[in-house]
């Protein structure tokens, strides 16, 4: 028996996952919806359409002359089930337009952080332990540009003072950061990874860890003995196996690449607006033809109007939660732009700490709806082009100051040293700490390295 609700209620931002585990399969149906990564929405959407036959394709001109003709659209009359208003908020949603933005689309270039770069910022969105964060930035220096760790769980555990279980302990984790595989110590365990992420295991994951000399030979005679399995199901997961990439970062990082940003933020007066583009999403609409079925059930008979009831209420809710897909990530997106417009006016040493955890409090949403929703999401600004993860960040020091403002800091203290006698990462570290920034020489000397600026007796010779 289903628990009763108001569900103007559960249907609130601040409310809607608080109650998951107590609402009916319907609306565990539409928070599914709801969480569903931006990325993923149009297979979400194509899935859909081919299994229920009450949504199709449509366009908006299409749409609205058909609205224009009918005196009144009663969905919840025509469905013939009442009760289907507890699941919706508002009227019952007909169709689904996607917002685009007016001006002819256009690639934009933004420039992609560097491998390092993008796993260190992985690291502080997922780490919160200062010992863990200085295990993970070690691992992390260690990792090659083809994405494997070149250090072993000893030497890493020498280097910071750490146990060696604490250290295998942060690297799984950095081991779940994209792309797939990375930081494994060689390409079979690169392999296991990514099968393990993929929730195979069975007899794939058996040929990596029991028969991988053999698998490496092509052997699958030998395969097959080993593993007392049949010749041809072993063809098969060895066909698999070959197809999953075996260098996790294999020329994708650090490189300028073309993206149709998915928001577009403008200045309007001394606010900034916020417009969600989402043009790769199609417009549907509930089919006319399974509404005039309804409309006239005198012509059907009872099992062929129960199959098109139930089909019909499952568009409904898939519609109203794509609407409410759409406000979960308007939300997230207009409160990160609201907290970052210091930086948005005036530059990167006006970016404020800002992790998924304080995103989701505000926005009344579950730590990992945020993070799903800005997983692959580029926006627009008058600053230029960003991955929408990169205006999020975590302090650091006492004052939980921006990482990209401290290292913009140390570039400029750098910039602005005498040529003939550079600063050493040390000096830079006290000049920071006499400002109210708190770090470390080994920090300095990490944001240093991560932006390309060579060290102290490097820049003597080449000022010389």
């Amino acid at each position: 028996m289903s628990v009763q609700h108001d569900f103007t209620r559960d249907f609130s931002h601040e409310h809607i996952l608080g109650v998951a585990q107590k609402l009916s399969p319907e609306v565990v149906q539409l928070l599914k919806i709801i969480q569903t990564p931006r990325l993923e929405q149009i297979s979400m959407i194509y899935q859909e359409l081919q299994e229920n036959p009450c949504l199709e394709l449509s366009d908006f001109d299409e749409i609205h002359q058909e609205i224009e003709e009918e005196e009144e659209i009663d969905l919840e009359e025509i469905v013939g089930e009442k009760d289907i208003a507890r699941f919706i908020e508002e009227e019952l949603p007909y169709y689904f337009e996607p917002t685009r933005e007016e001006e002819e689309l256009r690639e934009q270039f933004v420039h992609q952080p560097t491998l390092k770069e993008h796993l260190d910022g992985e690291l502080r969105l997922h780490v919160t332990d200062p010992d863990e964060i200085e295990i993970g930035e070690f691992i992390i220096e260690y990792i090659d540009e083809h994405g494997f760790l070149k250090a072993s769980i000893q030497d890493i555990a020498k280097a910071t003072g750490a146990k060696p279980e604490k250290v295998e302990k942060v690297l799984k984790t950095i081991q779940s950061f994209d792309p797939p595989g990375i930081a494994a110590r060689d390409v079979r365990e690169a392999l296991i990874i990514q099968v393990k992420r993929m929730g195979m295991d069975g007899l794939i994951l058996r040929i990596l860890e029991e028969a991988y000399d053999k698998f490496k030979k092509m052997d699958l005679q030998g395969i097959a003995k080993k593993l007392g399995v049949d010749i041809e199901e072993i063809r098969d997961a060895v066909e698999f196996i070959k197809s999953i990439n075996p260098v996790p970062a294999k020329g994708r990082w650090g490189e300028v690449s073309y993206v149709v940003p998915h928001v577009i933020v403008e200045e309007d007066g001394d606010d900034y607006r916020v417009i969600l583009n989402e043009y790769d999403l199609p417009f549907i609409r509930i089919s006319p033809v399974y509404l005039e079925m309804l409309r006239n059930p005198e012509n059907y008979d009872k099992k062929t109007l129960e199959f098109v009831r139930e089909k019909m209420r499952k568009a409904i809710l898939f519609l109203r939660g794509l609407e409410l897909s759409r406000e979960t990530f308007r939300r997230i997106v207009e409160y990160i732009v609201d907290r970052q417009k210091e930086f948005l006016r005036k530059g990167i040493m006006y970016k404020k700490p800002l992790r998924m955890r304080e995103i989701a409090k505000a926005v009344g949403v579950h730590e990992s709806t945020v993070s799903r929703k800005v997983q692959g999401v580029y926006i627009q600004t008058p600053r230029g082009v960003f991955r929408l993860k990169d205006l999020l960040s975590k302090g650091v020091g006492e004052n939980e100051l921006s990482r990209d403002m401290i290292k913009e800091r140390i570039r400029l203290i750098i910039e602005n040293e005498r040529k003939e006698r550079p600063l050493s990462d040390g000096e830079i570290a006290e000049i920071l700490k006499r400002e109210g920034i708190s770090v470390g020489r080994r920090t300095v000397a990490k944001y240093r390295g991560e932006m390309g600026i060579p060290p102290a007796n490097i820049r003597r010779k080449i000022n010389a």
